[in-house]
């Protein structure tokens, strides 16, 4: 063997090959990473040169943009990870910041956040743990985006929040690491600082001390990514205060809670004192078309409710209002939570929203408008208890034992909350002393004038666009907070019996009464389908009030009845002007009416309120005629005692009492009242009937047009408080169910009898396209109706008949004044606006007997006496 291996080529060995060096080897990522971190620092060192500036500033961020992609592969790739071993014992941050910082580019900002962003992602050598990297950070970012040299974009401002957000994040997650980066300078004496003289602000300014939490409060306001990111983190934030005493401390000595409220009450100041919600031309809803409604407002310094400008002021301001919310709901810690509520209250309710509340009128363009309106939106985005509890106690002026008077408010104290703390106690009391008025006897106090005052005068206002602001406001508070309806804007009494006097004799007849009215209205026959789908509605909404049955009525200190159920008196002042805008129905707007409709449903579906005296009969006028008596069945010969009694207190409840017109409820005899002013209309317009049927029909097809395959519901007006454009925090449901608090008024209208289709559903929607007067001639069929042929000679058109002016006779309220128009004589209005002003009373009497029977059917022996 030996000598061919000689022979053929000597008898050298073959040498072993070179282990093979893999990227993934840890020693070959280090030295890259050296090698890379290396060429920053040389670049760093450098003396700069502004004419080579900025060719050094772009080869840094590629070194930096090298840097964060070498850290994500360490942190992907198979432990060892040598590399941010290195990267912690050099402080290689340290270096990135400082480089930064002085370039004053964003591009290398930018690459510099990104390296800090991988670091933390890393989540290995604990860089959130380590001083030196929170006070890096940090530095940078203070002097980025707080100095206002550096002038950045959004991108990258969005990611140094992003970066914010991971490590308040982090802080929730370890509370160890929040001494890192919050540590506490105050002493104790300092603790009251802020209360030996006024400044403007409550608190002391303490950014060194917590400069994270600055930088996303001032930022919470922000709209996009950097808004959900400081919002987020701030929450994070208070839910942290729970497990740090110290932090505890600090938020409420410091000035975070007054730029919280002051920032709420900003972005409210931002909202235009001056508004219209009249629909534009562009999405006027069909019901509205067809009518005198005006869509030019008196003023044109008053903002439009549809506008972009206030959508989106709007929209802001909603959004920040949920974040009180949600910071309230997060916050671990008693004392933070109530210094929030004293600077909710004091700042914003009692120096800014009450304010305007008592300088709004009716006779400056609407600034009662506006104020209403914020108010209602407010009240369908509040869920929190706590505020909605201090907001509404506060301008209702309620008194109850969790409150003191209006003009000292406190915050409501629970017996499962902890007493305050010291610098907790001497924080309100220097928030009270530096907002006491001057002259304590020149305040105005909701004693004097609060938002009941503002609802009931706004109500009865010529001003159709603040009756139906003050309208929709009292259907949300009693469709979301109607607890607190009770006593204020409804001056309901506790009754003194749990048993109900009215009987089902009575509740037949009350049915028959109002079902007579309703086709008297527009001769003809009820379909079945339109009972059907109002009664649906009614029966959903009732139903849903069910498991809600103790209202906190304030009881009075001699009224230990123990009654959940409440009489509301004809002469109530709120129903008594309902009744008088009731009363002028067929002239009113046609926005108004859905909305005043839509108010009184509200009332008569509230299970607490009983029905007697102003919709049902008074049981105490109860007559019956002298009938035969019924004759004697066989089987009753076998009844005992016991059974003869049930039997003949049936029979006895069964029987119907005599309808008195002397004693009618007050609302039928309104309602009455107003079908009679149609005698006067069929006499002027011999074709009413089929004019009322086209108009039906044409309400039908444009909301089937409008909203296809969307079920019926009840009556929604066309400017709903969330159908003026604003869109709501998406938050969880509140106890009332969104369809609930939609399913009260009319919208459902009815046949007449003559083949048309069924009910109106959702007539109210707002359609693509207005509908003129000239294009709703009923007269003649589709074929008829094209433009290429007029109508006959001598026939006026359809224009000019639902153009005529129909004059009704002056109404006078209580005390002999003319209460509608502009003339003390008379109200006229177009047949084309008393056409729908007729099918959406029909609708609306149609809803009320759907109210009575439902009431009778979910409530049981609670609402009518069977026996």
């Amino acid at each position: 063997m030996e000598f061919w291996s000689r022979l053929v080529g000597g008898t050298h060995t073959p040498k072993k090959p070179a282990p093979k060096v893999t990227p993934n080897d840890p020693h070959s990522r280090l030295e890259r990473f050296q090698r890379v971190f290396n060429d920053v620092l040389d670049l760093v060192n450098r003396p700069r040169n502004l004419q080579d500036d900025a060719r050094q500033l772009g080869q840094l961020r590629t070194l930096l943009d090298r840097l964060v992609v070498l850290i994500r592969e360490e942190t992907r790739a198979p432990v060892p990870h040598i590399c941010l071993q290195y990267a912690a014992s050099s402080q290689i941050y340290a270096v990135v910041g400082r480089a930064a910082t002085v370039s004053h580019r964003e591009a290398v900002i930018h690459s510099a956040v990104a390296v800090y962003a991988a670091l933390i992602d890393s989540e290995e050598e604990d860089f959130l743990a380590k001083p030196s990297f929170a006070k890096s950070l940090m530095r940078l970012i203070t002097r980025v985006i707080d100095s206002g040299n550096v002038l950045i974009g959004v991108d990258t401002e969005t990611a140094i929040l992003e970066v914010l957000f991971t490590i308040s994040a982090k802080i929730r997650l370890q509370p160890e690491i929040l001494s890192v980066w919050f540590q506490s300078t105050a002493k104790p004496g300092l603790e009251d600082v802020f209360a030996r003289e006024k400044k403007s602000f409550v608190g002391i300014t303490q950014k060194d001390d917590f400069p994270l939490c600055y930088l996303l409060i001032d930022r919470v306001h922000h709209e996009g990514r950097i808004g959900d990111f400081a919002r987020t983190g701030l929450l994070y934030i208070f839910e942290a205060t729970g497990r740090s005493a110290d932090l505890e401390e600090w938020v409420v000595s410091s000035d975070l809670p007054t730029l919280m409220a002051s920032g709420l009450g900003a972005l409210y100041s931002q909202l235009s004192r001056e508004l219209s919600i009249l629909h534009p031309d562009a999405t006027l809803p069909a019901v509205l078309a067809m009518s005198d409604y005006s869509t030019t407002h008196t003023r044109a310094t008053a903002e439009s409710a549809f506008s972009e400008k206030h959508q989106g002021q709007m929209a802001t301001f909603l959004s920040y209002l949920a974040f009180w919310q949600d910071v309230l709901d997060h916050c671990r810690s008693a004392d933070v939570k109530q210094t929030l509520l004293d600077h909710f209250q004091i700042l914003f309710l009692q120096q800014l929203l009450y304010p305007s509340i008592l300088q709004s009128s009716d006779t400056d363009a609407g600034s009662s408008v506006a104020v209403l309106t914020y108010l209602t939106a407010m009240l369908e985005s509040l869920e929190y208890p706590d505020l909605i509890h201090m907001m509404l106690t506060y301008l209702l002026a309620i008194k109850d034992e969790h409150l003191t008077v209006p003009s000292a408010p406190s915050t409501p104290i629970r017996p499962s909350m902890p007493p305050r703390s010291p610098t907790a106690l001497k924080r309100r009391r220097s928030l009270m002393l530096m907002t006491a008025p001057i002259d304590p006897d020149s305040a105005m106090e909701p004693t004097l004038f609060n938002l009941v005052d503002l609802v009931l005068n706004s109500v009865g206002s010529r001003s159709n666009q603040t009756a139906f602001a003050a309208l929709k406001l009292f259907f949300t508070m009693m469709a979301r907070q109607k607890k607190f309806a009770f006593g204020t804007l409804l001056r309901a009494q506790r009754s003194k019996t749990t048993t109900p006097s009215r009987t089902v004799g009575a509740l037949d007849t009350e049915v028959d009464k109002y079902m007579g009215l309703a086709i008297s209205i527009h001769e003809g026959s009820i379909s079945d389908s339109a009972c059907s789908t109002v009664t649906d509605d009614a029966r959903y909404n009732i139903e849903a009030q069910m498991p809600f049955t103790t209202p906190t009525l304030p009881v009075q200190a001699d009224d230990d009845s123990g009654a959940s159920t409440y009489m509301l008196s004809p002469d109530d002042p709120l129903l008594r002007t309902l009744r008088a805008r009731l009363r002028t129905f067929f002239t009113n707007s046609i926005d108004v009416n859905l909305a005043l409709t839509q108010a009184i449903v509200s009332i008569a579906s509230c299970i607490e309120l009983r029905l007697d005296s102003w919709l049902a009969l008074s049981p105490s006028s109860y007559t019956y005629s002298d009938g035969t008596p019924h004759p004697q069945k066989p089987w009753q010969a076998h009844l005992d005692e016991e059974e003869k009694d049930a039997w003949f207190a049936l029979q006895q409840a069964s029987r119907r009492p005599v309808w008195s017109e002397d004693h009618a409820p007050l609302l039928y005899t309104t309602l009455r009242a107003i079908a009679h002013e149609l005698d006067g209309v069929r006499a002027t317009v011999p074709n009413l009937g089929q004019l009322l049927a086209g108009r039906q029909n044409m309400l039908q097809a444009t909301s089937i047009d409008a909203l296809p395959g969307e079920p019926p519901s009840a009556m929604s007006s066309p400017n709903q408080a969330s159908s003026l454009g604003v869109p709501k925090p998406s938050r969880g449901h509140s106890r009332t169910s969104s369809r609930s608090s939609q399913a009260s008024g009319p919208s459902k209208a009815t046949n007449n009898g003559r083949g048309s289709p069924a009910p109106l559903a959702r007539s109210l929607a707002a359609s693509p396209t207005g509908m003129r007067p000239s294009d709703m001639n009923t007269d003649s069929p589709p074929s008829a109706r094209s433009i290429y042929q007029p109508p006959p000679p001598e026939t006026p058109s359809t224009t000019d008949v639902l153009m005529q002016k129909i004059t009704f006779p002056a109404v006078e309220s209580d005390t002999g004044h003319v209460t509608d128009g502009s003339q003390p004589d008379q109200r006229t209005a177009s047949l084309n606006h008393v056409l729908t002003n007729i099918v959406i009373l029909q609708a609306f009497t149609l809803e009320l007997v759907a109210v009575l029977q439902v009431r009778a059917a979910v409530l049981g022996e609670k609402e009518v006496r069977f026996s």
